[in-house]
């Protein structure tokens, strides 16, 4: 059977709301707009992340992932310590809970790590984490206090700088762990996007050395981005040159599969 292609990070907005007290102001485009400009009928899975304008309502999250759609759908959600009913969500097809950890968003979350962890754990959740190199060392101490078994997920390459020794130490100090993922979603941390020639050397070593444990994601439709938008399509161009068709394989499809459940 020929293998599922999987987007393991990209977001849905309202074509008509903008959320109240939005930090930026998020394209009007919903998954039929992804469908048309970005799955290019070679991806057959996408994963929603709950993106951080939304916060912790994720009732059009769950609108989506419960109509019937052409594709296969999983999604991550953003909750607090108030979130009730974990399991209608996860009925609804999420598999993990995000954690914003970002100076340049003004959200710094990392702290809350353990304690929203423990809820994840409730409904057998993985987390995904959005975080920097200046975070790392914190991260991997609290590594410790998450609960047993649990897989903690990195988006965009854990915004290392590919030309950082320092980042990329550090980022493979925590794959090292044996719990981290990691994205390999390049356009955050690209400065040639479009040909992302400048991660070539990085996402071998990722590839090549965890190989289980690497996603790819488009972050489609690229929120606070400026023209012209990256396109899927080079992205996949990038993946198919940068790795082995075993590590496309785990990462598009294999890996995706195992970790969302679909």
């Amino acid at each position: 059977m020929k293998p599922i292609l999987c987007d393991s990070h990209m977001h849905v907005f309202s074509r008509s709301v903008v959320p109240a007290g939005a930090s930026y102001v998020p394209p009007a485009k919903d998954l039929n707009d992804y469908l048309e400009e970005a799955s290019l009928g070679k991806i057959g899975r996408a994963v929603i992340i709950q993106a951080s304008v939304d916060g912790v309502d994720n009732s059009r999250l769950v609108d989506t992932l419960t109509a019937q759609q052409a594709i296969e759908l999983r999604g991550v959600a953003m909750i607090d310590e108030q979130t009730q009913d974990l399991e209608s969500l996860a009925k609804a097809g999420v598999r993990a809970l995000r954690i914003q950890d970002r100076t340049r968003l003004g959200l710094n979350d990392l702290e809350r790590l353990p304690q929203l962890a423990n809820r994840a754990a409730e409904v057998d959740w993985h987390v995904e984490l959005n975080t920097e190199p200046a975070r790392y060392s914190r991260l991997q101490a609290l590594l410790k206090g998450l609960p047993q078994g649990q897989q903690l997920v990195l988006e965009h390459f854990g915004h290392c700088d590919p030309n950082s020794t320092s980042d990329i130490e550090g980022l493979c100090r925590l794959l090292d762990s044996g719990r981290i993922w990691v994205k390999l979603a390049p356009t955050r941390v690209s400065k040639q996007v479009g040909q992302y020639q400048d991660l070539f050397g990085l996402v071998e070593t990722l590839a090549s050395q965890y190989t289980e444990r690497c996603l790819w994601g488009s972050d489609w439709p690229h929120v606070m981005t400026a023209e012209p938008l990256p396109k899927t399509s080079d992205m996949l161009d990038f993946m198919t040159r940068a790795l082995t068709q075993e590590q496309f394989l785990a990462c598009l499809s294999d890996n995706p599969e195992r970790l969302y459940r679909f």
